[in-house]
């Protein structure tokens, strides 16, 4: 049986919508954006990171979220279908809209030729 904090966790994952695109609106117009295949910075992560007050880190991918705590804990929970739908269609480009511009110091775009 999930401990308090796997049914807190599943509840914030589950109030993110109830299908990819719910999801996928709901963290465009927070302003939640990321990196497509980086778990630490999937817009879900980000928002775990934004939301959970005692959430230090924060890490999605398809199938699992996993955030460590201010106090140390470290809580894995298995996604649900709408949220690893979302993750899937993100990671394949289907939300262009939620992929963050990664800058320099400068502010200025790089692009793949300068990684």
């Amino acid at each position: 049986m999930p401990d308090n904090a796997e049914r807190r966790l599943n509840k914030i994952l589950d109030a993110l919508g109830d299908n990819a695109e719910d999801i996928a609106h709901l963290l465009e117009y927070g302003g939640w954006r990321g990196q497509p295949h980086d778990v630490n910075s999937c817009p879900v992560a980000l928002y775990l990171r934004t939301v959970v007050t005692d959430v230090t880190d924060a890490s999605v991918s398809s199938e699992q979220a996993k955030v460590h705590t201010a106090d140390g804990s470290d809580i894995a929970v298995n996604l649900n279908p709408a949220v690893a739908g979302f993750v899937l269609a993100f990671d394949l480009g289907v939300y262009p809209g939620l992929v963050a511009t990664a800058t320099d110091d400068n502010g200025d775009v790089i692009d793949e030729l300068d990684r």
